[in-house]
């Protein structure tokens, strides 16, 4: 009966120590299944990492190479722009200097202007960036209050004269804004007898017509009995008045001031440096302060 009780308490013991050998098995192989999985996961990781890195890097060379690409597309426009350019002023140059006026056209005619007042019509140039317009005093004589102003655009100013000489035949408006394009009076030494010129203005209200012709003689004596003014065949026609004569410079000669009779090819304009001296007198004196 003792023995009966030892055997089954032995067989007791050694189920409890498989179970409890079990247990510890079964823990050691989790831990190590866990170690493994760690392991798995960690490398993933790395790899994904790895993977992350490169899409980076090719995304910073795509990004590298786009901007490369814009760079040498930008640089061809600009290269292509600047050599557009480049023609153009080698055009316009030719042009120049085989005396063709047409390269130069668009840039006068909007520093030229034409002038209606009262039943009065004229022309006249822009010569400072403030608005400053300088024609003859005879157009505007009659129609002082009401005086209009139209650009080549046409656009359309009101304009009051701020002073005028009645000898020389100059009057100077002056038109509300800034920024205006407007022409410089050329050197009366350097004009020559025989160089081309052009005239632009209004001829019987043929808005901004051109005419061309050359310098016939220049300190002719005027209406004035003074020797300030340049002859040329460019026909002059009433709505011409006041308006500039122009050489291949860009640069007043002389403004438009009368003809001879019924004549063509004898006009007559102020020469430049007398226009500019009493035109920038009588400007200085507007500005001065009362």
């Amino acid at each position: 009966m003792t023995k009966k009780r030892i055997d089954k308490f032995h067989v007791i013991i050694f189920i409890k120590i498989l179970i409890i050998g079990f247990l510890i098995y079964q823990q050691f192989f989790i831990i190590s299944l866990r170690n493994e999985i760690n392991l798995d996961m960690n490398e993933i990781r790395d790899r994904v990492s790895t993977v992350d890195t490169r899409i980076t890097e090719v995304n910073k060379e795509r990004i590298d190479s786009d901007n490369k690409l814009l760079g040498v597309i930008a640089d061809l426009e600009k290269t292509s722009a600047s050599q557009i350019e480049d023609l153009n002023l080698q055009l316009k140059d030719v042009k120049i200097k085989s005396k063709d006026f047409s390269a130069i056209i668009d840039d006068i005619l909007p520093s030229v202007v034409g002038i209606v007042a009262g039943q009065s019509l004229g022309s006249g140039a822009i010569v400072t960036e403030d608005g400053f317009v300088i024609t003859n005093y005879h157009v505007v004589s009659s129609g002082t209050s009401n005086i209009q102003v139209f650009m080549s655009d046409s656009s359309v100013y009101s304009a009051q004269i701020i002073g005028y000489n009645s000898p020389m035949d100059v009057a100077v408006l002056k038109i509300n804004g800034n920024n205006f394009n407007y022409l410089q009076f050329t050197d009366s030494k350097n004009v020559n007898i025989g160089e081309k010129v052009i005239a632009v203005g209004n001829p019987y209200g043929l808005s901004f017509s051109v005419t061309e012709g050359i310098v016939s003689a220049v300190n002719r004596e005027g209406p004035n009995g003074l020797s300030v003014y340049t002859q040329t065949d460019v026909p002059i026609n009433p709505g011409n008045s006041g308006g500039p004569l122009i050489n291949l410079n860009q640069e007043i000669v002389g403004i438009n001031n009368f003809k001879v009779g019924e004549a063509e090819g004898l006009g007559f304009a102020l020469q430049a440096d007398t226009a500019s001296q009493v035109t920038f007198d009588i400007i200085d004196k507007y500005k001065q302060p009362a």
